[in-house]
């Protein structure tokens, strides 16, 4: 798809979710029509002044008008990284997500490019859903910071991104979990072992990758499988994590221990 088209393309994208949603939200105490101003600097000096006390909105409504009125200024850019950060502002995630989307597309020269690439997966990251509902927009997310990461190694934004992605894999790992547990309860341990697997396997990093590991070594051990079993616990007790299962653990790992020696 060629730039006009794209570009053409994610526009309309905004309209349909600003037709939806956000015409109450423009108008939230009380309606405010951008002002009729010729200079640009001024404009500017106007939307800045809004979004400083807040007012993300209104600030919004002039940033857009200024790429409407002063197309082709070279401060284009800043204009519409600003109506991003204006709706994420005003918590409006879907319509920053999509103007962040514009400025890569559109302003690949530009200073807020890496910033951009970043608010949009975090704008992702917002719209998740909790654990127990479809976590499409979680995977999104992901997707979205770890292309952040690929692109911009030396960011300065790097470590937020890092922070943000440890807790989609939270996020996501707790959804496994509870799966896991859903058939563990129903004492169908294959499984519940698959989804438990995935857990550690996935998100090995995570309190969640730490209580599988105990349903693991409970699984492997009504099995007959004790080796499995206590190396299954004995992971469960060496993370670092505190957890309701893990004295439950250190407490089958002695068991098994002294089975073993024939205690």
């Amino acid at each position: 798809m060629k730039r006009a088209g794209k570009r053409t393309f994610v526009r309309a994208l905004a309209v349909l979710i600003l037709s939806s949603s956000v015409a109450a939200v423009w108008s939230c105490g009380g309606p405010y029509s951008a002002r009729s101003v010729n200079v640009p600097d001024e404009k500017l000096r106007i939307a800045d002044e809004l979004y400083a006390k807040g007012k993300y909105t209104q600030a919004g409504m002039e940033y857009k008008d200024f790429l409407a009125v002063f197309a082709g200024d070279e401060r284009s850019d800043y204009a519409q990284f600003m109506l991003a950060e204006s709706y994420r502002g005003a918590k409006e995630f879907a319509l920053a997500a999509v103007e962040y989307r514009i400025l890569t597309a559109d302003f690949g020269y530009s200073e807020y490019i890496d910033d951009a690439f970043f608010l949009e997966g975090l704008c992702a990251f917002e719209m998740t859903q909790r654990p127990e509902r479809d976590q499409r927009q979680a995977y999104d997310a992901l997707a979205r910071i770890n292309r952040f990461l690929s692109i911009f190694p030396d960011s300065p934004r790097r470590e937020e991104a890092l922070q943000i992605r440890d807790q989609i894999y939270d996020l996501l790992g707790k959804k496994a979990f509870e799966s896991a547990k859903l058939y563990f309860k129903r004492k169908h341990y294959g499984a519940a072992e698959i989804y438990f697997r995935k857990v550690v396997n996935e998100y090995p990093a995570t309190s969640w990758a730490a209580r599988s590991w105990y349903y693991i070594g409970y699984i492997s051990q009504y099995r007959g499988e004790d080796d499995a079993a206590a190396e299954a616990y004995s992971r469960a007790v060496q993370s670092e994590f505190d957890f309701s299962e893990k004295r439950s653990a250190a407490s089958q790992l002695r068991k098994l221990s002294k089975e073993k020696s024939g205690e």
